[in-house]
């Protein structure tokens, strides 16, 4: 139900204006009005009017700004109503309305005090002293590490435990934000271990995670705290809370893939930095970003990865509207390392001479490819058609031109003959075409069997050693099965994502990614019973006996020519075996 009109009048002509804006905006008095920069841009002089007798705050260059409860929902990126409803209470106005806020939750006062514990832990021990030089070795001053909130996790195995027993946190209440685990004997140990720490806030500011970067000789280099009911990292990004003011200042976001670049860019100049924590850009992330920027930068790692984590991140921020430019950093540089090398005023330069999407795809999609090969120009001419579907006819007219000389042919010859609509992008990976209703249930069955052996794994010796390379209705989630079980729980007894994710490459952690972790049946945290793996098994055994499956069988042999090289030697074996006694012809 909408707030009705009078109370909203009223809520207005009752709030003290200049004192409501002051806190934002140092104002300076003007004969009736008050005068500052404008919070909502880059303002070299003041435009920023505030009168107390029109009950208005606004700029006049951008337009940005309005009554008070307009001006406050936007300094505060929340709804009108939920502004309104704020500023009702101290002038004791009251609205019969429910307003959806942000509820605090247990996790988040226990996350808070776990980082207070790891700052002050920093910078009052022994080990704080080695991590603070390596901070500094890193560049990052003091008034850097506070801004950031960064700490330190102690050596000792169960300090965070004990300190947040202490202030009487239930250890269950730790277990499911993620912050200890239980050993075998019934024992509890923290998650982190002498690693440096960095916060990751959601976008009320409230810390619902963090990542730690190990200080010691620990393999896995950053360890993040798992998926938890109140941390999701496809729909988190790491420094968007407190970078909310630079960002509605310059109207834009850079994005990167990690905590340093973003530190790197902080340190430039550059204050308006998000990262997606090393993961694939998702959909609410792109949206995310939509309602704080209209504009975005990526400016991911130069290199093979991040430029392929680039153009599949494009697409995703062009369909919610934003405008999508790229940083080109030379040598293959990640931001911090460019910084380093390079210097502030050369990076803030990078950032200035941005590529558009078609720029940048145009050069990926050409690097590597000889254009007097058939099948390179072949490549080239369908990926760069692909990249064109539906994009404006000037855009289009200019790389088409382009292509057409690069490639030595006529205008005409590389003008598609039917609708750009109708070319698709070459396949890359193996893509199933079979009829969609009959691929899914068992590629959903497969999916879930995967998210049992990693929730539960007394249980992955089982499902393995039965869907083994015989029952396989998706050969990505195939690979990363077959890493799980010889390369992971060959060494760990128990399942933890981040360790894991450590082991795969840049492309299978997007596998991962977008095909198991970012799917309701692992982030229900759903528990399977014998009953429902029993299920699931049969389905997957009756696989051969589906039409579909032939046709799915047949499909990855054509498509994917690495299909047998994907097979380790001794799951071939038993492949050939089984597959000689029934009969298959694969």
């Amino acid at each position: 139900m909408a707030i009705p009109r009078n109370l909203i009048d009223e809520i207005n002509e009752k709030t003290d204006i200049v004192a409501l804006v002051s806190p934002y905006v140092n104002l300076t008095k003007r004969g009736k009005n008050y005068m500052g920069q404008c919070p909502f841009h880059d303002d070299k002089s003041p435009s920023f009017s505030v009168s107390p007798e029109k009950h208005l705050a606004k700029c006049m260059a951008c337009g940005e700004g309005g009554t008070a409860t307009t001006f406050y929902s936007k300094i505060k990126q929340i709804s009108f109503d939920q502004a309104a409803a704020e500023l009702a209470i101290p002038l004791g106005i009251k609205l019969d309305i429910d307003v959806v806020k942000n509820d605090d939750r247990p996790e988040h006062a226990l996350m808070k005090e776990a980082g207070i514990f790891y700052e002050y832990y920093l910078h009052n021990s022994e080990s704080g002293k080695l991590a603070l030089a390596y901070l500094a070795k890193r560049g990052l001053t003091m008034d850097d590490i506070k801004h950031f909130q960064i700490g330190l996790a102690p050596k000792e195995k169960s300090a965070l435990y004990q300190i947040l027993s202490t202030k009487g946190f239930d250890v269950n209440l730790m277990m499911d934000a993620g912050l200890v685990k239980t050993r075998e004997d019934g024992s509890y140990y923290d998650l982190m271990n002498y690693r440096i720490t960095f916060p990751i806030h959601d976008e009320a500011g409230r810390i619902v995670g963090f990542s730690g970067r190990t200080l010691g000789d620990d393999q896995v280099k950053y360890l993040n705290t798992p998926e938890t009911d109140i941390f999701h990292k496809g729909d988190t990004l790491y420094h968007l809370s407190l970078a909310q003011r630079d960002i509605r200042m310059s109207k834009k976001i850079i994005l990167h893939e990690g905590f340093f670049d973003v530190i790197a860019s902080y340190k430039a100049g550059i204050k308006y930095g998000v990262a997606t924590m090393g993961t694939a850009l998702t959909k609410r992330q792109a949206q995310l970003i939509k309602t704080y920027a209209n504009r975005v930068i990526i400016a991911y790692d130069g290199d093979k990865a991040g430029q392929n984590a680039t153009i599949k991140a494009i697409p995703l921020l062009q369909e919610v509207g934003l405008r999508v430019d790229i940083v080109s950093l030379k040598e293959q540089l990640d931001p911090d390392d460019y910084i380093q090398k390079y210097g502030i005023e050369s990076y803030q330069k990078a950032i200035e001479d941005t590529k558009d999407p078609y720029q940048f795809g145009y050069q990926y999609y050409k690097q590597g490819l000889d254009l007097k090969n058939a099948n390179d120009i072949n490549t080239f001419k369908k990926n760069v058609l692909f990249m064109l579907k539906g994009q404006d006819r000037s855009i289009r007219e200019i790389y088409l031109k382009k292509l057409s000389e690069d490639i030595g042919a006529s205008y005409d010859s590389v003008m598609p003959k039917t609708s750009y609509e109708s070319y698709d992008i070459p396949k890359k990976e193996t893509k199933v075409t079979i009829k969609k209703d009959v691929a899914t249930k068992f590629i959903r069955a497969e999916r879930e069997l995967l998210v049992a052996m990693m929730r539960e794994p007394s249980l992955a010796q089982r499902i393995d050693q039965t869907l083994n390379t015989q029952f396989v209705a998706d050969m990505d989630l195939f690979k990363i099965r077959a890493t799980l079980m010889l390369g992971y729980y060959a060494k760990y007894d128990t399942f933890d994502l981040e360790t894991f994710e450590a082991m795969l490459s840049e492309d299978e952690k997007i596998i991962l990614d977008t095909k198991v972790t970012s799917h309701t049946e692992w982030r229900s945290h759903f528990t399977y019973n014998e009953d429902a793996i029993t299920r699931l098994l049969d389905l997957m055994v009756s696989i051969q006996d589906s039409k579909a499956y032939q046709s799915l069988l047949k499909e990855i042999k054509d498509v994917n020519e690495a299909y047998t090289q994907t097979l380790l030697v001794e799951k071939q074996k038993q492949l050939k075996n089984k597959l000689s006694k029934r009969q298959v012809d694969v």
